[in-house]
């Protein structure tokens, strides 16, 4: 079985027991919380280690878990190291955070730009996504001047670029192949830089945040 499955079969376990249990947000920490203990270098060797003995790896789970999670989760983590699955423990916390949003509609968008956005900026971001997506965003921002201006935004597997260097290179493509107009679609004029956060870009129209826009080389 590949190791993405195990992951998504042992997250899927956890979340449905969570969901009986009520306990969605605390179990997310947890398993969160157990993923990273397990990244530790010297606990990783001893959980991972055949030669030593089962019950003294369980020791040391306990020990380190027993008074910080719940009794499920530390009996995941009792599983994980019983079955040899110690490397997977990140792809389970990861799996099981995409089954939390998903169950209450949500997504975490990774939004770079150029400058750092103010309040009223990040807002306008937040809504465009949600426009676009139909979920309820959860925004992670970082600042990345390469991009010259605009916005770039990874929510899950599907990326909004936005940004000024993406439309540079659009428009040398369009020009190199001879072709005179395209439409694409540009996520930063319609959200950040309608505030000022990418100024290298043209001037914003007036429409929402989620509208398209006429590239006009």
């Amino acid at each position: 079985m590949l190791k993405g499955a195990i992951a998504r079969r042992y997250a899927g376990a956890i979340f449905d027991l969570a969901l009986k249990q009520n306990t969605l947000d605390r179990t997310l920490e947890d398993v969160k919380e157990i993923a990273q203990l397990f990244a530790h270098r010297k606990l990783a060797y001893l959980l991972r280690e055949p030669k030593i003995p089962a019950k003294r790896k369980e020791q040391a789970l306990r020990q380190a878990l027993e008074s910080r999670v719940l009794r499920t989760s530390l009996n995941l983590a009792l599983l994980v190291v019983q079955r040899e699955l110690v490397d997977l423990m990140p792809n389970i916390a990861r799996e099981l955070e995409m089954l939390v949003l998903d169950y209450r509609n949500q997504a975490v968008a990774e939004v770079t730009t150029a400058m750092p956005l103010d309040q009223r900026q990040s807002a306008r971001v937040k809504q465009a996504l949600e426009q676009r997506t139909g979920k309820n965003i959860i925004m992670q921002t970082r600042v990345d001047p390469a991009i010259l201006g605009g916005v770039v935004a990874r929510v899950g597997d599907q990326v909004i670029d936005g940004s000024v260097r993406y439309r540079l290179t659009a428009l040398q493509q369009r020009l190199l192949s001879g072709v005179a107009s395209a439409n694409i679609d540009f996520f930063a004029e319609e959200t950040a830089q309608a505030d000022g956060a990418g100024k290298a870009a043209t001037p914003p129209p007036s429409t929402v945040p989620s509208a398209s826009v006429k590239d006009r080389a």
